[in-house]
């Protein structure tokens, strides 16, 4: 256990509800431009004091309190094995204290989230009640609460949310049904292939991966045209995953329009990736293409 003076924790939960009412996710969750939030500090010191002041703060009338104990519980330790039955406890119970008290959006979506962090498969049922809830944030909360669950029933819970009216919703569920579970039955194929057509790009080309893994060369013309209008790494994967000579066209032209793109935390170079694809597929010249670009 780490020990650490009271007066630190209690000053990076004071921390962390600043953070939360600017809305300043990046801050609390994780690393970020200006340093490590107080969120992720908090979690990493995973001891009986830091476990005890997140409990509490699960149960306070406070909504952001809440939000930040969920998300001390969630991550603690970084682990799902520290206290995790005391974790499981407490967030079950929030989530059902929700329901039936003051219902907060946030507080739901967070709770949902934090729980499919210790993936226990006793809140499937519970998470599954709440996939047709109104707000877009809850739902997507569930679908990343039900993600890393293999059982029959989470599995159709991601397979309806791949079809939510909100695109992150469907993006997110589409990554779970295709990505996050080995899983390949009828019924994932079909939701994959629902997504082929999607105005969702990242939903599109998650479609087209979870398909490509599962060795679907249906998906083949849908990666085709996907690579002609521009890289990303899930297509790429894809490409890899099928290894058609089909595809080598489309990837010289995705090579041709650059393999430099924008991630969250900055400019992404996929030309090793690309490579791979390229040697994958056996296309003319595989052989003699060198290290990718720092």
């Amino acid at each position: 256990m780490v020990s650490v003076p009271s007066s630190e924790i209690a000053d990076l939960f004071a921390r962390a509800m600043i953070g939360l009412d600017d809305d300043d996710d990046a801050q609390w969750h994780s690393e970020n431009r200006t340093g490590r939030g107080a969120i992720y500090d908090l979690q990493g010191l995973a001891n009986r004091e830091v476990l005890d002041l997140a409990l509490t703060a699960c149960k306070a009338a406070d909504p952001i309190k809440r939000r930040v104990g969920a998300g001390v519980l969630g991550e603690l330790g970084h682990s799902m094995a520290v206290f995790q039955e005391e974790r499981y406890a407490g967030l079950a119970n929030l989530l059902a204290a929700e329901r039936t008290g003051p219902a907060d959006p946030d507080v739901l979506s967070e709770t949902c989230v934090a729980l499919g962090r210790l993936r226990d498969p006793r809140s499937v049922p519970a998470l599954l009640d709440l996939r047709g809830h109104p707000d877009s944030d809850v739902r997507f909360g569930v679908v990343l609460g039900l993600c890393g669950h293999e059982t029959a029933e989470a599995i159709e819970g991601l397979i309806a949310l791949s079809s939510d009216a909100d695109e992150d919703v469907r993006d997110w569920a589409t990554f779970g049904i295709g990505q996050r579970m080995t899983m390949d039955t009828p019924a994932i194929r079909r939701a994959l292939h629902a997504r082929l057509d999607d105005p969702c790009l990242n939903a599109r080309n998650e479609a087209i991966e979870g398909l490509a893994l599962r060795g679907d060369e249906s998906a083949l013309p849908a990666l085709i045209c996907a690579l002609q209008d521009g890289v990303a790494l899930p297509l790429l994967n894809a490409a890899i995953a099928l290894a058609s000579p089909e595809l080598c066209k489309a990837l010289e032209i995705a090579e041709r329009d650059g393999l430099v793109i924008e991630a969250r935390t900055g400019p992404y170079n996929l030309t090793s990736v690309w490579q791979k694809a390229v040697q994958a597929c056996g296309c003319e010249g595989a052989q003699s293409f060198g290290p990718a670009d720092a």
